[in-house]
């Protein structure tokens, strides 16, 4: 729900909605007792959605995403065996969700398509942020621009920037920022409100994870020492080689 950053301010809720990796585990030691028993309940009956919805809630509540997101998958193609329409709906939203956290971009899509647009307001509105961001990081710069207008129309600017730093760094993949962004200037003026120094500040948190991007990390330059000794160690592995062949055909011409 959108209206939980309300009262955080712009750059935290870029902060708390954006990442530049991977969804991550949270740590844990082992599985919980309740995981156990939703996974031996499924165990004895593989095919019941209520049972598989169980399961991934447990692992949602433990914060292990992949895993989470493998049972949802399980249950997927049959959606439509959910009876209650909210259910349903938050079933396929999180699997959606969760792909799109582990960068499992078409995937996200593919799910999401399937949803059909709720008619609750607070549902609507997280079904056209989750849109934006979706159609944005499959490249789909049209969709994504007409699911963010819908999802601000209507909106107080506040309410609107906070949409806007939500979805700003999938818009920026897509090529689709300034466009969104030009959205939220005209809205400032036409009602007449004074500059919106928020959309300052979103310009420079989406260029920092630019330059950031562009930064060799302590990781990959631990991996590209790696990769380089064990190159040059070829190389001269090959030299030696190479000498060895040389003196045994030079010894076979002299005898």
């Amino acid at each position: 729900r959108v209206d939980r950053f309300d009262e955080e301010t712009v750059v935290d809720v870029l902060k708390l909605t954006t990442r530049s990796t991977k969804l991550k585990n949270a740590p844990l030691p082992s599985l919980s007792n309740a995981v156990w028993e939703a996974k031996d309940e499924l165990t004895k009956d593989p095919f019941d959605m209520r049972k598989i919805n169980n399961l991934g809630f447990m692992y949602l509540r433990d914060g292990q995403h992949d895993q989470c997101l493998n049972v949802l998958m399980r249950g997927w193609k049959r959606s439509n065996e959910i009876a209650d329409e909210s259910t349903r709906l938050r079933f396929l939203m999180k699997a959606s969700e969760l792909s799109f956290g582990l960068w499992k971009f078409r995937q996200a899509l593919t799910i999401f398509r399937d949803i059909i647009e709720p008619s609750h307001p607070a549902e609507l509105k997280s079904y056209l942020i989750l849109g934006t961001q979706v159609w944005a990081s499959n490249g789909d710069v049209s969709q994504a621009l007409k699911f963010f207008q819908r999802a601000v129309e209507g909106e107080a600017l506040g309410r609107t920037m906070r949409i806007f730093a939500i979805v700003s760094v999938e818009l920026k993949k897509a090529g689709a920022y300034e466009a969104a962004r030009s959205t939220l200037e005209n809205m400032a003026n036409g009602g007449a409100q004074a500059p919106c120094t928020d959309l300052s500040l979103v310009d420079a948190f989406i260029e920092g994870m630019e330059k950031r991007k562009d930064q060799v990390s302590p990781e990959q330059m631990q991996r590209w020492i790696i990769y380089g000794g064990v190159g040059v160690g070829l190389f001269f592995l090959l030299l030696f080689l190479y000498w060895l062949e040389s003196r045994s055909l030079a010894s076979m011409k002299l005898k």
